[in-house]
């Protein structure tokens, strides 16, 4: 299944970038306030990731070749 977190990344990072704009009127420099955005992001996703008991699961995904894919495709083996 698949949860779609965007949502809640956007909000966060949007929450850490109006924070840092109030904080800091004088900042305008993206670099800046996109730091903070950034570790939003980066702590709303581990929080999810725990929650949804996905943490520690990388291992399990074996990476394909976009040929193989497309041969997959092609034998009818996988869905669009």
């Amino acid at each position: 299944r698949k949860i779609n977190i965007d949502t809640d990344i956007r909000l966060a990072m949007t929450g850490a970038v109006r924070k840092f704009l109030a904080e800091n009127p004088d900042k305008f420099d993206a670099r800046e306030w996109l730091k903070p955005a950034r570790e939003a992001a980066k702590a709303i996703a581990k929080e999810r990731y725990q929650q949804f008991g996905c943490e520690g699961q990388a291992a399990k995904i074996k990476a394909r070749s976009l040929v193989d894919i497309a041969a997959a495709y092609a034998r009818g083996e996988l869905a669009q």
